[in-house]
């Protein structure tokens, strides 16, 4: 896995875009860089990016554990823990992409996006967006953002907890790991290799351990609160409970013989009363059976009276049908000479109204015509004679016209305008081709006299470099001796030196710096003071080299364009003479083609006069024609109009006179039954002798039904003596009928007694039997629960606790071995003298010096160069851990580098520059001055005003 690319926008302190490309130069041949700037410019931001766009998180805002809402733009809120908290204020959207080589070879660029509504700095945050493609191909990965980020970890062979142990390490962590307590160290290897699973483990333990034993508990409670009762009671109760279920079965006999003697005494009373009842209903019945046969007598009567006047109105139903028939003949006769009369009205109406739609047609032929010839008047001062010879001489008018704008066309086609204008489309080309080889050949000229200037700067650049360089190297070899002479093994072996006796390195007697160390420092200061000085000039000579070769190119560049234009302007060469020529030529054509342009305008003036000529002709013949035409309708409509009124006049005289005759038959009719037609007066009869009959037939229902209701009550009267007697024998065997209801009252709460004293005794008995039951189950689970109990008991003394310490301490000491075989590793690079042991039986560490015998070492004997080297094995170390065997390219080193001294810098600096060997690309940022004065190669963030930050690549 490799890092190629980094770029964000509007992030925390860095306004705009910005890039950090890992495969362009300087960066690219650089196995070391250094991220630098003042505190607060923005230098983590670059981290912050790069975990933005592949994980959607950010370290700086692991910390934050309280969910706590900020102020956004407007009344807006927003978690501190948000990511999006990174947008930079005052700005309305913003990114961080990444390109990265994947464990699968291939390219890859996400890209983390957000943005506030309608891209406006006042509108509020939208949820953040997700983007992956792979370079190579093209391809864009679909799904939601979880989707993605999980296919960016596959991509990856990282998650984010291990990417931030594995590429961005964090050297602070180490050095408190390294001189840490037991417990300590056991809380930051679970944090760092991601292993508190056994932390949870044992708290589990222990918490399930507590569980079963409260569990346990819990039953033995259980069985102590159930009761159970002595044998000797269980054999009373049931004993007692035979006696009171004989005693309640005599009880329920004798209540019921009880209640059925009071069920004879009431029902004794019921029918009595019953009877009572049924007489009075009887009658009743008779009174209704009387009045029932007076009106059936009635029915009768009046049934023969109604026949006998049928009879009589027989012959007026005779006299009436025969004029019916009359009336119906006459009344189709009447209703055909009035649809007649009727269609000759309308036809009359209808030709009116063609008659004055013909007459409208002339009147506006007329008035058309009036208009074309500009004509006031009515009708008959308009003559179509005059109007046909105004006809004949528009006609030669018309003819006249086209014969002339036929010869304006002819001298047209003479000019041949076609072949004018492709010659002066032709000419004009050729003129601008000219004016551009003449421009061009300017430009070339300028371009070629600044190509020599900058050769020429740039042999003179290029030749104070070569003697800028040879100075530096001459200064870089003394600076180097100079710094060897005040190493610290240099500064311990020249304490030692004694005068008379030979000096161990070069065998000379006399020792003339033994006494002077001030001297030689101050020497040494003198001598970096001047290779920092030649560092400088040499750089500023190169980066100006570097920037005139650069435009030395570009002018090169400028130029083979221009030849290239210029080679393929002289290629389209046509033999049409030169500029004044040219201008010349195209000046005679522009007369030419001016003089066919006004002809042409002539001779379109002409024919739009000779189209309205022609228009105005064609509407006067039209409405010519149309006139003649109107006027021969109107003379047939008056013709029509007249045999349609004489028509309509012959059938209004036949309408009335068979009007009269209808009117004289039905005034005979209406003095026949009473106006009603034979058939209603017939109908009437029979509905009115229907009724009668079943008037008749409902009286003899009526006195069919009181007979019958009379002879049940009797019956009824008869049955209830039956029963009233039968009751009465009974009752006389009853002794003290008056007492029943007290004697039933009494014997029903004895019985009541009886069942509460069995019921008790019923539910004591059955609880005994469900305690029995329940003791037997309980006893069972406590032996199950108490074997559970058992085995947590034990595990729990072997690996349980409440906080999990116990189990977390036994499970990373076998990690922090692990850690400690790839650190050892690591440190056998950086320093050859050094190896980390664990103490037996803790989780402290020891050193071994290997320079001194193998000596067993404390941490806090340790300088702060050689705790600077073992914390960063370590974190080294803890990235091949977590790495899984994946092949790591590119490493990051926050910070970790301010608290030592001028000595411990230059190991460090060692350490990293033999790391770099191994062949990881490592990115150390810090802004400690020295150690970004001996990496060439930095990306510097530079402060501005606002709180704004700029971005630079220097090397």
């Amino acid at each position: 896995m490799k890092i190629l690319a980094i770029r964000l926008k509007n992030l925390t302190s860095i306004e705009g875009t910005v890039e950090v490309d890992f495969t362009a130069e300087p960066l690219c041949s650089a196995g070391i860089f250094a991220i630098s700037g003042p505190t607060g410019a923005g230098k983590s931001t670059l981290l912050d990016a790069l975990c933005l766009a592949l994980y959607d998180k950010a370290p700086r805002f692991t910390a934050s554990v309280e969910s706590v809402n900020l102020a956004d733009v407007g009344d807006n809120r927003i978690n501190q823990s948000d990511v999006r908290n990174l947008l930079r204020r005052g700005t309305s959207d913003g990114y961080a992409e990444v390109d990265f080589l994947g464990v699968d070879g291939h390219r890859y660029r996400s890209c983390w996006s957000v943005r506030r509504t309608r891209n406006k700095v006042s509108g509020s945050l939208q949820p953040q967006m997700m983007e992956v493609k792979e370079l190579d191909t093209g391809k864009e990965f679909q799904g939601t953002k979880k989707e993605l980020l999980a296919q960016l970890v596959e991509l990856i062979g990282l998650t984010y907890e291990q990417f931030t142990r594995t590429v961005l390490l964090a050297q602070n962590d180490f050095a408190t790991f390294l001189k840490s307590k037991g417990a300590a160290k056991a809380e930051l290897l679970e944090k760092l290799t991601g292993t508190g699973v056994y932390s949870f483990i044992s708290q589990e333990v222990f918490a399930r351990n507590k569980a079963a034993q409260e569990e346990v508990a819990l039953i033995h409670n259980k069985m102590s609160v159930i009761e159970l009762i002595p044998e000797e009671e269980q054999l009373a109760l049931q004993k007692e409970k035979e006696l009171l279920a004989e005693k309640r079965s005599e009880g329920i006999k004798l209540l019921a013989e009880q209640n059925a003697q009071l069920n004879v005494v009431r029902s004794l009373k019921t029918q009595e009363e019953l009877r009572t009842k049924k007489q009075k209903e009887e009658q009743g019945e008779q009174a209704r059976l009387k009045t029932a046969l007076d009106i059936l007598a009635s029915q009768e009567e009046g049934l023969v009276r109604f026949k006998a006047q049928w009879e009589a109105i027989q012959p007026d139903l005779k006299r009436a049908r025969q004029l019916d028939v009359q009336i119906q003949s006459q009344q189709e006769g009447y209703i055909q000479s009035q649809q007649l009369l009727q269609a000759a009205r309308k036809q009359v109406q209808e030709q009116d109204k063609r008659k004055r739609m013909v007459e409208e047609q002339l009147h506006l032929s007329y008035q058309t015509l009036r208009r074309l010839l500009n004509v006031a008047g009515t009708e008959d001062s308009l003559l179509l004679e005059q109007v046909e010879e105004t006809l004949r001489q528009e006609e030669g008018n018309l003819s006249a016209g086209i014969e002339t704008n036929e010869k304006r066309l002819e001298r047209l086609n003479a000019f041949g305008y076609p072949s004018l204008a492709e010659e002066q489309v032709k000419l004009q080309k050729e003129l601008a081709r000219q004016q551009n080889i003449r421009q061009l050949t300017e430009a070339l000229k300028k371009a070629m006299s600044e190509i020599e200037h900058l050769e020429k700067e740039a042999a003179d650049c290029s030749k104070e470099l070569s003697e800028r360089e040879v100075a530096l190297k001459t200064v870089q070899r003394l600076y180097e001796n100079a710094r060897m002479a005040v190493g610290k093994d240099v500064k311990a072996l020249r304490r030692q030196l004694e005068e008379g006796e030979a000096c161990p390195v070069c065998g000379s007697t006399s020792h003339p710096y033994h006494r002077e160390q001030e001297v030689v420092d101050t020497l040494f200061r003198n001598m970096e003071q001047e290779y920092n000085a030649a560092t400088a000039v040499y750089q500023q000579v190169n980066n100006r080299s570097i920037a005139l070769q650069r435009d030395l190119a570009h002018q090169k560049m400028i130029a083979g364009q221009v030849r290239e234009q210029l080679s393929a302007f002289q290629k389209e060469s046509a033999d049409t003479g030169n500029e004044e020529q040219i201008q010349q030529r195209l000046g005679e054509l522009a007369k030419l083609i001016l003089e066919y342009r006004n002809l042409y305008a002539e001779w379109q003036r002409g024919d739009e006069e000779i189209k309205k000529l022609r228009s105005h002709y064609e509407a006067l013949r039209e409405n010519v024609s149309r006139c003649r035409l109107a006027m021969q309708k109107v003379s047939a409509a008056n013709e029509q109009s007249v045999l349609l009124q004489n028509a309509a006049i012959a059938e209004q005289k036949r309408f009335e006179v068979i009007e009269k005759a209808l009117d004289t038959l039905r005034r005979e009719r209406s003095g026949l039954l009473k106006g009603k037609s034979a058939d209603e007066a017939e109908a009437a009869v029979a509905r009115r002798e229907g009724e009668l009959n079943l008037a008749l037939e409902k009286a003899r229902k009526e006195v069919e039904t009181a007979q019958n209701g009379l002879s049940g009550l009797q019956g009824e009267l008869k049955q209830i003596a039956s029963s009233i007697e039968e009751l009465q024998v009974r009752q006389k065997q009853i002794e003290f009928p008056e007492q029943l209801p007290e004697a039933i009252k009494k014997q029903q709460e004895e019985n009541l007694n009886t069942e509460r004293s069995l019921s008790i005794i019923e539910a004591r008995l059955l609880q005994q039997a469900k305690n029995k039951a329940a003791v037997e189950l309980i006893a069972k689970e406590l032996s199950e629960k108490q074997s559970v109990a058992d085995r947590w008991a034990k595990l729990n003394k072997l690996i349980g606790s409440a906080d999990g310490t116990k189990f977390k301490v036994i499970a990373q000491s076998y990690t922090l071995n692990l850690l400690l075989l790839h650190a050892n590793k690591h440190l056998s690079y950086l320093s050859k003298r050094y190896k980390l042991q664990q103490v037996p039986g803790t989780l402290a560490l020891q050193v071994v010096d290997c320079d001194m015998c193998d000596e067993i070492r404390t941490v806090y004997s340790l300088s702060g160069g050689e705790s600077f080297l073992i914390s960063l094995a370590l974190a080294l170390g803890l990235s091949s851990l977590s790495s899984n065997n994946l092949k790591v390219e590119s490493l990051f080193i926050d910070e970790g580098f301010g608290s030592l001294d001028a000595e411990s810098l230059r190991t460090a600096m060692e350490a990293l520059e033999q790391l770099q060997m191994q062949g990881r690309k490592i990115g150390v940022i810090s802004h400690v001055q020295e150690m970004s004065e001996r990496i060439s190669v930095q990306v510097q963030v530079h402060k501005k005003v606002n709180g704004k930050s700029v971005l630079s690549v220097v090397g």
